[in-house]
């Protein structure tokens, strides 16, 4: 009898210490790293040592936020709309939350910023004439294209000669 109670005092205190155990272990939420964004979407900073349910609580609207670690990419959003450095779950929520609808992952020079200006050239007089400087986010295959100092023919008469230059940096020749 008393190894009876001996073993079954044993047991329930084994019980109690899994038991317990567990409901510690499930009640711990683990903390990540979070990107805060302003309502345009614009990255605000990092906020670190916070989990889920904390960012829910203090940021309810899961659009101005999104948790930091995952590989990131770069994307296209419905075709047109270029996002450099971030991870699959942002993207996913972007597409909620700005009422988009597709996405695919593009390699991060998809998109680039060039400088371009106008040069007109009136050939009896040897005159030259420039357009002010733009800048010009460019992607795909134009990118592909593209090199410094590169120069397109966008009209040719008798009397003038119009092209469009290119520059990374600013820089024209």
């Amino acid at each position: 009898m008393k190894i009876k109670l001996t073993f079954l005092v044993v047991l329930v205190a084994f019980l109690t210490s899994i038991s317990c155990g567990k409901k510690d272990h499930k009640t711990e939420d683990p903390k990540y790293c979070w990107m805060v964004l302003d309502v345009s979407g614009v990255p605000m900073g990092q906020i670190c040592n916070r989990s889920e349910t904390e960012m829910k609580d203090s940021l309810p609207n899961a659009c101005y936020y999104y948790k930091l670690g995952d590989p990131q990419y770069c994307w296209l959003v419905d075709g047109s709309t270029y996002i450099e450095n971030v991870p699959e779950n942002y993207i996913k929520q972007f597409l909620t939350c700005y009422n988009k609808t597709s996405y695919k992952k593009v390699d991060c020079g998809y998109c680039q910023s060039w400088y371009t200006r106008q040069k007109n050239t009136y050939k009896p007089a040897n005159t030259v004439t420039y357009s002010p400087v733009r800048v010009q986010r460019l992607c795909g295959d134009t990118v592909k294209t593209l090199y410094q100092g590169r120069q397109i023919i966008l009209r040719e008469t008798t009397d003038s000669l119009i092209v469009l230059q290119f520059s990374n940096n600013g820089s024209f020749q």
